[in-house]
């Protein structure tokens, strides 16, 4: 659903749409999100992982310390409908997507950006996990031993996009798409809890 080897129109597609996609640049349909906390706001603090985007961080530090006693200034505030990553592990997929409902913290390691009103959220998400995005992340990481790929990086990059109707009807057809393989994901292990009910 997405063009490919530089063409503008990709080999499936909705009726009703015709237009040419376009080779749009991050840094022209997103912004930098980041707020930092510097009231030290008691914010719930959240990590990112490749499979669960964000997750509520372990309240409990090895020293007996509680997270709720931690200078919070330098995290990064996230509010709803931003994407955040740490450019330190995004080659592995660790990115998010804030839908939480509320403000959250995260690390000041992690790039938090949002998208400009053209852009529908759910299917960037979708080609966040693609392997284009892998690809774009290849290109343009930098670093020695260990590779970054900070926001500034991201912005050189490009997506192809199209209307945003069109972009919302694709987005949905991937959420249903991934509903029905979690669902499918998750049949083995129902059936498994019924065989051992007595």
């Amino acid at each position: 659903m997405f063009p490919r080897d530089g063409s503008k129109f990709p080999e499936i597609r909705f009726s009703g749409f015709t237009d040419p996609w376009e080779q749009r640049k991050f840094s022209d349909i997103t912004f930098p999100a980041g707020e930092k906390n510097k009231d030290n706001l008691p914010l719930e603090s959240y990590s990112i992982t490749n499979e669960h985007g964000f997750v509520p961080q372990d309240e409990k530090f090895e020293n007996g310390g509680t997270m709720r006693e931690a200078d919070k200034r330098m995290y990064y505030i996230v509010s709803p409908n931003s994407f955040a990553y740490n450019p330190a592990r995004i080659n592995v997929g660790s990115i998010g997507y804030q839908n939480i409902g509320k403000n959250v913290i995260v690390s000041s390691l992690y790039e938090v950006f949002k998208t400009s009103e053209d852009v529908d959220d759910r299917l960037l998400w979708h080609w966040f996990k693609s392997p284009d995005f892998q690809k774009l992340i290849m290109q343009l990481q930098e670093g020695g031993v260990r590779l970054y790929f900070y926001y500034d990086k991201l912005c050189m990059g490009e997506v192809s996009l199209h209307s945003l109707e069109e972009q919302r009807k694709i987005g949905k057809l991937f959420d249903t798409l991934d509903n029905l393989i979690t669902l499918h994901q998750r049949k083995p292990y129902i059936h498994k809890k019924e065989d051992f009910q007595c």
